[in-house]
């Protein structure tokens, strides 16, 4: 969030923070078993989530690169993920044609969104929080309600 770093997540299974002045490598994280898709941080700067091929996505402390939880429950890879405004919960959207919420804390899944007929490779959060953004390989996106889980709107014509 402040700039200095920048993380990246690779099909070497890992996912590495680099100083974004000199480019040199700050800290590699490892315990993905398969590649690693998708990278965000949270928006206090503390944790990264990634998402990974082996269906799995993972909570890490930014500061020491542990994993802090891995949150599983998608049955295919894990395409995207995406942390909400206040950090309180994390969106994956998977291979399983799913978007899930979870919470942050915990790694408990919250809901389950269904609605997607083929694989969802993107998720996004709106800036306020209220609604979850879904792109999937069935040629439509989605507008969610975050809360309730409700499909609100589906965009069809890519």
């Amino acid at each position: 969030p402040d700039g200095k770093w920048i993380v990246t997540g690779s099909g070497d299974k890992t996912v590495r923070i680099w100083d974004a002045e000199t480019g040199k490598e700050i800290r590699k994280l490892e315990g993905h078993s398969s590649a690693v898709y998708s990278v965000v941080i949270s928006p206090d700067g503390k944790r990264i989530v990634t998402g990974s091929d082996d269906k799995t996505a993972r909570i890490w402390d930014a500061e020491t690169g542990k994993e802090v939880r891995k949150l599983e429950g998608h049955s295919e890879p894990v395409n995207s993920v995406a942390i909400s405004p206040d950090g309180k919960w994390i969106v994956t959207g998977s291979g399983d044609k799913t978007v899930r919420i979870w919470d942050a804390e915990t790694g408990k899944e919250i809901r389950k969104l269904e609605g997607h007929s083929s694989a969802v490779y993107s998720v996004v959060i709106s800036p306020d929080g209220k609604r979850i953004v879904t792109g999937s390989d069935d040629k439509t996106a989605r507008i969610w309600d975050a809360e309730t889980g409700k499909e609100i709107r589906k965009l069809e014509g890519h």
